[in-house]
């Protein structure tokens, strides 16, 4: 069995994993309750055309940037631990 190690990857490829891992799942859930609260898409829809999604989504992606880049630290900082490196 191949052993990856955490300490290993760049910081960057880390946190772009943990990034994009919480943007598609943020995606999902989102999708998932505008669906549940409206009973269809048409609020989707009406915020394409009127330009409103692109704050909504700003917002979204630099909330998991943030998540991203914290993932990163503390499991880096775990990893670490356990190695008895720090």
């Amino acid at each position: 069995m191949k052993e990856h190690n955490i300490l290993k990857v760049p910081f960057w490829k880390v946190a772009l994993r943990f990034t994009t891992s919480f943007l598609v799942l943020l995606g999902i859930v989102l999708s998932a309750a505008a669906y549940f609260k409206n009973g269809n898409m048409d609020a989707m829809n009406d915020a394409m055309l009127d330009g409103s999604w692109v704050k909504f989504v700003l917002i979204r992606v630099a909330i998991a940037i943030v998540y991203g880049v914290a993932m990163a630290y503390f499991s880096r900082n775990k990893a670490k631990k356990l190695q008895g490196l720090k």
